[in-house]
């Protein structure tokens, strides 16, 4: 995707227009559809409860057919807010701002100290400002998804940078959810810019540990407070509003969110032909004590494809989902489990920042998607994704979203379970 235009100024030096790939991103349409029109992304969050391995474990594998997020299409009313309503568009910015927080590396849920208790009640207060219309139980954003089983294989080199359990040699099950960013189950496909790919490895010991990744490299702001402004920019903007419109601003005073915007990607062929990107930064210790910094990413081995613009407009509404089944009819799908290493002086706490890709990359094994699982709306009510969680050799690193995330977590996870 190209970079973004050049800004150009207008009176008292308040920008007259932002880039135009961010204002195709920004557009929030009058007319409301089934498909979610509110464009800036959004990413794979899930409000959900603590994983149980056991259930994870016997999960039932889901027999060759339509998939179902065709069959609920097809049947009952999933539609989280009525594309009608005149709440749907506040529901499109809750969704995208609840799940962007949510997302990428949101935490177990720590004792917090006060301040990030604070906080975490102001990024909930400031996005549930918004009321939206949600049906008990169902995930925030992301909540189009099916469960996958499968499995991780590490490499033989692996533990030479973490002693963390699955990485040190032998196969070990896992969970994996793919979804759609947005807060609909009918929204189609190709509506949304942004995938989601969470994962659990079920470890020897009957732990776990997770990942949650987005096919974007990196994140929309760089602080928990320029989201807070983010978020309240959003809801400053209602359709209609004059030009320069606030959030119109606010993209035009933060370039990072202007990066974000330019790293949007076309839809892919397959869930199974994307990258996803865990976009913080993580820190692997060895069995000798040597550390290193990492960025956790997940490559398809059948390459990076994506679908021409003409052939995306023209796909049905399960695209993604009806081809991961029939790509799966056909054998598992894989994927390469790989970090990227920094080296001194490469920001830690800032996930807007992409690191240089002349980073090493080193290749810590085989992920293999093999079934999809049956029945996965009730599959994955007790599956919780919780990427903060440590282990031996694992550890979150120092970017603040961390315990503001976990915050957050807990305070939406009480709200949907009182």
């Amino acid at each position: 995707m190209r970079a973004p235009a050049s800004l150009v100024a207008a009176r008292g030096g308040v920008p007259a227009r932002v880039p135009a790939c961010a204002m195709r991103a920004l557009r929030i349409e009058r007319r409301c559809t089934a498909a979610t029109r509110f464009r800036i992304g959004a990413s794979m969050a899930c409000e959900c409860a603590m994983p149980d391995e056991r259930t994870m474990r016997r999960l039932p594998v889901r027999p060759a057919g339509r998939s179902p997020a065709c069959r609920a299409r097809a049947g009952q009313p999933t539609r989280l807010v009525s594309p009608h309503s005149p709440r749907s568009d506040v529901m499109r910015k809750r969704g995208f701002a609840l799940a962007l927080l949510l997302a990428a590396g949101a935490g177990i849920w720590p004792a917090a100290g006060q301040n990030n208790e604070q906080l975490g009640q102001r990024l909930f207060d400031v996005m549930s400002r918004n009321n939206p219309e949600v049906l008990p139980g169902r995930r925030v954003n992301h909540a189009k998804g099916e469960v996958f089983k499968g499995t991780f294989t590490a490499s033989p080199g692996a533990a030479a940078l973490s002693k963390a359990p699955h990485l040190q040699g032998g196969t070990v099950p896992m969970v994996i959810r793919f979804s759609d960013s947005g807060g609909t189950l009918t929204v189609p496909d190709r509506a949304e810019p942004v995938h989601g790919m969470a994962m659990t490895f079920l470890l020897p010991d009957g732990s776990s540990t997770d990942l949650m990744c987005l096919n974007m490299p990196v994140f929309v702001s760089a602080t928990p407070e320029d989201f807070i402004a983010f978020n309240e920019a959003l809801q400053a903007s209602p359709p209609g509003s004059a030009s320069p419109t606030a959030i119109q601003r606010h993209v035009a005073a933060h370039p990072e969110t202007q990066r974000f915007l330019a790293m949007l990607k076309p839809m892919p062929e397959s869930f199974g032909t994307a990258s996803y990107f865990a976009i913080h930064a993580y820190r692997l210790t060895n069995a000798a004590g040597e550390r290193h910094d990492v960025r956790w990413r997940i490559v398809p081995e059948a390459g990076e494809l994506a679908r021409k613009p003409e052939d995306a407009a023209a796909s049905p509404p399960d695209a993604l989902f009806e081809e991961m089944h029939g790509r799966l009819d056909r054998g598992p799908v894989a994927f390469r489990l790989q970090v990227q290493v920094a080296e001194p002086g490469d920001p830690t706490d800032n996930a807007t920042i992409a690191w240089p890709e002349s980073r090493r990359i080193v290749d810590l094994g085989q992920i293999l998607v093999t079934a999809a699982v049956a029945n996965p709306a009730e599959a994955e009510k007790p599956i919780g994704f919780l990427p903060g969680k440590e282990l031996p050799g694992l550890e979150p690193g120092n970017d603040p979203f961390f315990a503001a995330r976990a915050a957050v977590y807990a305070v939406a996870f009480r709200a949907r379970n009182p």
